[in-house]
């Protein structure tokens, strides 16, 4: 889950109508996102991927905008276990599993249980991530809470079958007797054994013949020993078991094993996988990004580091390179829609995982370094760059350098400085 709604981390994009100011913002918040956590540990992506882990196991996640020893903006991990009511109840504590509430039911505090007692944080600090599943519910639990026990089951399960499977391979042989009970003289008698009838010696039988010879009793057999487990049944329970837990998470074929499905079926797993990651980003960018994106931007213009424009909390959210099974197709398709107009192309890089604006500054010094290159060296324009949609028009103080009259100048072919229509 989080290698695809995260990946390389959300990158958020100023959307104010500014361009100068948007492109100051976001260099002031790439600087700050190196190394964002208050012990200065990990980067702002580092940060994401850990609070989306941190909701499937938990189903929640605390994040506290506090400050450095400096007074810049720090972000506090804080793991759910941390977050709860302590060891004392008061009269009339509206405190709810370490949440306080107001008459509405709205957040005002949160209690902290650390190591050296209980700090309660203002809810106007405090960044509560979880998917929220009930208008009333104040914690969420985790989205795998069905399947605790199965996958308990499925290691106790696993445990005794390997437990059953060493013993089973420890057993070479076993002798077998009509009578149930075995004397005391041993499993195999090689000797004349008690009763009618005597048996052939065993050693003087090796020696015409070869190999390993035993003598048994007239009612025992020896039989090799063939293990059956573990069986076919118990495979395929434990597929239910990992089936039943994949439930409400990720498609069981696109987490575990995808070699039960083709055609249809595949792009029908990827498309539900997609929509699971897509809604994990929406809640990362909703409860994380742009939260955080406030805070930070809003102290730098309070500081005096960036101007107060209009709208400038507006943001996007860059995310990764969206999952698919026909990525071939799907880019020529989506070629098309851009020609064609039906398509963005911003929309185009996004769903990419890039930023129109960067590509678009990227192309522009691309073009600008052809052209400078093909007037410095006096070569056409096509030698360097020829798209199939056209050509960058020559820069208009291009000229074609003078002949000295040497042979070697002779044979160099004319430069063509017209401009196709």
């Amino acid at each position: 889950m989080a290698i695809y709604s995260v990946g390389d981390g959300l990158r958020p994009q100023a959307q104010s109508p500014d361009p100068a100011w948007n492109r100051k913002a976001e260099e002031l918040f790439r600087r700050w996102s190196a190394r964002c956590e208050v012990t200065r540990r990990f980067s702002f992506e580092e940060c994401q991927s850990i609070a989306c882990r941190g909701v499937d196991a938990d189903g929640e996640y605390f994040i506290h905008k506090t400050r450095t020893r400096d007074g810049l903006p720090a972000l506090q991990l804080i793991e759910s276990h941390r977050v709860g009511q302590g060891d004392f109840a008061k009269d009339g504590d509206t405190c709810v599993d370490g949440i306080t509430l107001d008459a509405w039911g709205g957040p005002v505090s949160y209690r902290v249980l650390e190591d050296s007692g209980i700090r309660e944080l203002p809810a106007e600090s405090v960044l509560h991530v979880f998917e929220p599943e009930s208008a009333t519910a104040v914690r969420t639990a985790p989205t795998v809470q069905h399947s605790i026990n199965h996958i308990l089951d499925e290691m106790e399960l696993l445990a005794l079958e390997k437990h059953a499977v060493k013993d089973n391979a420890d057993i070479a042989r076993i002798l077998k007797t009509a009578r149930g009970a075995l004397e005391e003289s041993g499993d195999f008698s090689v000797g004349t054994p008690g009763g009618s009838g005597e048996c052939s010696d065993p050693s003087a039988l090796q020696k015409i013949i070869g190999g390993k010879l035993v003598a048994l009793k007239p009612d025992e057999s020896l039989d090799s020993f063939v293990s059956s487990r573990p069986s076919p049944t118990f495979t395929g329970f434990l597929t239910h078991l990992r089936r039943d837990s994949a439930l409400g998470v990720i498609p069981y074929e696109f987490a575990a094993d995808s070699s039960s499905i083709t055609g249809a079926g595949v792009r029908l797993v990827v498309a539900k996988a997609d929509r699971r990651f897509s809604f994990r980003q929406l809640i990362l960018i909703q409860r994380l990004m742009k939260p955080v994106w406030a805070y930070v931007i809003g102290d730098a213009i309070a500081r005096g580091e960036l101007e107060n424009v209009v709208d400038w909390h507006r943001i996007s959210c860059v995310c990764p390179k969206r999952i698919t099974v026909d990525a071939g197709r799907e880019a020529q398709q989506n070629r098309a829609d851009v020609e064609m107009g039906l398509k963005t192309i911003s929309d185009h890089y996004e769903e990419l995982g890039a930023d129109f604006g960067e590509e678009l500054e990227r192309r522009a010094r691309d073009a600008r370094m052809i052209l400078e290159t093909a007037a410095k060296y006096g070569i056409p324009l096509e030698m360097l760059w020829k798209p199939a949609g056209g050509q960058p028009s020559p820069m208009e103080s291009f000229t074609p350098p003078k002949s000295t009259g040497s042979k070697s100048d002779a044979q160099t072919p004319p430069v063509d400085t017209t401009t196709e229509e």
